[in-house]
């Protein structure tokens, strides 16, 4: 009778070690294989458009797994979601050897995933990082529709419009990829005057999506370049909204007669912190998170979350507001005061 007893820890603990071997090799299976392949929605033209936006993503550690995680409860919680835009640095580390390479799924597609996430098209713009190998086989994925089909890359730069209110465009998105050699900005900028200027409805709302800020009050600091070679592009064409990464934290800057500098670049990699007092931002936080914005034919709804998924700062901007973002995107407090006071 004594030795029946350590015999049944050893079937015990073999029992345990077999299960923890089968989901181990689950979890590995689940791993390396992407989604089931993403369908995108007919296209209803939505009077609301939903978009995150998040940069410098692709490090493939917890800290973008948490974001992801927080993406898909604000998704939930909010019952909407129409696309992900990535603002570059998709993948950080060994360049990417080809569409079949790991880094897909331990970077994208099984990072991005619940009810939400699996069912929304992600558009993407290259990164410093992503040059100058992985840009290649990031335009090669989508192109040739690999793994779930979600990551939209088509070019380099590209434009796409997203809903429809009153016979308009409600959103016309240009992104940009200002990861490139510098010498190649003049034709993108001929790009960006030429999608402002389609012929047919203008656009409700006109957002420009790159890597790169112009104005960014974190670590490094403005881009002279860029604010010489597009800023006055951005101005003539009336873009509401720049999009950007690239400094690892989240910021919002406006400054008069320009387009609201939206820095979302606490994706994934590691942090920023803030250098200095901003004296002419209205947000900063060096937490990691992501933003999401709203769009309809009235206004814009712009909230930072950190990685729980918690707001951090929301604005508003009334679209019948006649001056440029600074002015018109304001905290939601005062927007609420605004309207009391009317």
């Amino acid at each position: 009778m004594p030795a029946v007893e350590p015999l049944r820890k050893r079937t015990w603990l073999l029992g345990l070690l077999c299960l923890l071997v089968a989901l181990g090799l689950a979890l590995g299976g689940w791993l390396i294989t992407s989604p089931a392949p993403f369908v995108s929605p007919a296209e209803s033209l939505p009077e609301h458009i939903s978009l995150i936006a998040l940069g410098d993503q692709g490090s493939g550690a917890l800290q973008q797994w948490r974001v992801a995680q927080a993406m898909e409860r604000v998704a939930a919680r909010d019952r909407r979601l129409d696309l992900v835009v990535l603002l570059g640095d998709n993948f950080y580390g060994p360049p990417l050897s080809d569409t079949s390479d790991m880094s897909w799924q331990l970077k994208f597609e099984r990072v991005y995933w619940g009810h939400w996430l699996n069912r929304v098209p992600f558009y993407a713009v290259l990164g410093n990082h992503d040059y100058p190998e992985s840009q290649q086989v990031e335009l090669d994925y989508s192109q040739q529709h690999k793994g779930s089909g979600r990551w939209q890359m088509p070019a380099r730069y590209y434009v796409k419009d997203f809903g429809q209110a009153q016979g308009r465009p409600l959103l016309r998105v240009v992104f940009l990829d200002t990861a490139a050699p510098r010498q190649a900005m003049t034709q993108q900028v001929a790009f960006l005057e030429q999608a402002f200027s389609l012929d047919g409805p203008q656009p409700i709302w006109r957002v420009v999506a790159a890597h790169h800020p112009l104005r960014n009050a974190g670590k490094h600091g403005n881009d002279e370049e860029l604010l010489r070679d597009l800023l006055p592009a951005l101005q003539r064409n009336k873009v509401d909204l720049y999009l950007s990464g690239h400094e690892h934290n989240q910021q919002l800057l406006l400054q008069t007669g320009e387009p609201a500098w939206v820095i979302s670049g606490a994706g994934g990699q590691k942090l920023y912190e803030m250098p200095h007092i901003m004296t002419d931002s209205q947000f900063s936080d060096s937490r990691a998170g992501f933003s999401k914005l709203d769009f309809t034919q009235d206004q814009l709804r712009l909230v930072f979350y950190d990685e729980r998924g918690t707001p951090e700062q929301r604005y508003h901007w009334l679209r019948q507001c006649r001056w440029l973002a600074k002015g018109c995107l304001l905290p939601e407090a005062e927007v609420r005061q605004g309207a009391v006071a009317q």
